[in-house]
């Protein structure tokens, strides 16, 4: 079974956990305050399992699955049977990658926390659009446009409304989380920035 299908299954079954177990929910989110005086270190990573309510995991799932099997079979068809392994590592660290400027921000904020996948998703996409930086993808899911914009106009985004903020979002995890994803797919295939140079180049 694709190991794609088995990240979705388990962060849906622990996400509808959650909704009907408080206690569990708040053991599983980020919490930077909790993570450092508790030494809860878990929580850079379980929090990915948690989502606020079914929209929010729906959205997170939605875009995993397209992605996450595109960039599986990408990793299988480049490194064999460790493939998995790879999309594994890609996931897993985009999520703690994502966290690590909250946590640093919020480390003395008993009050904050945060839930969801959106690190790792984020990482996810941002290594699809890296490799496939011409692939159109859909803004709202309505208008087409090329990855390389789509991804553009996503970290100008994420990065306005982090400075903005009041809206109860982690940007900075969709922002940190989308950079750490390009960085670990340039870790483990370098070769990824001639080719997306020119794909880039062969629009002049």
């Amino acid at each position: 079974m694709s190991i794609n299908i088995i990240l979705l299954a388990s962060i849906g079954i622990v996400s509808y956990l959650c909704f009907n177990n408080r206690n569990l929910f708040n053991q599983l989110l980020f919490s930077p305050y909790a993570t450092i005086r508790e030494k809860q270190w878990y929580r850079f990573l379980s929090s990915a399992w948690v989502h606020s309510d079914f929209t929010h995991l729906f959205v997170n799932l939605f875009v995993l699955y397209f992605f996450g099997s595109a960039m599986e079979s990408f990793f299988k068809v480049s490194f064999g049977n460790l493939g998995i392994a790879y999309y594994l590592i890609l996931f897993i660290g985009s999520v703690i990658i994502a966290h690590i400027p909250t946590y640093l921000k919020e480390k003395d904020n008993y009050a904050y926390a945060s839930v969801g996948a959106s690190g790792g998703v984020s990482g996810v996409l941002f290594a699809f659009i890296l490799l496939q930086p011409l692939e159109p993808l859909y803004l709202y899911g309505i208008i087409k446009i090329p990855g390389i914009i789509f991804g553009v106009l996503y970290l100008f985004y994420s990065n306005y409304m982090s400075k903005r903020g009041g809206d109860n979002v982690n940007h900075d995890a969709h922002m940190f989380g989308a950079l750490g994803g390009m960085l670990i797919l340039v870790l483990f295939k370098p070769q990824v920035i001639p080719n997306f140079i020119n794909q880039i180049t062969s629009l002049f």
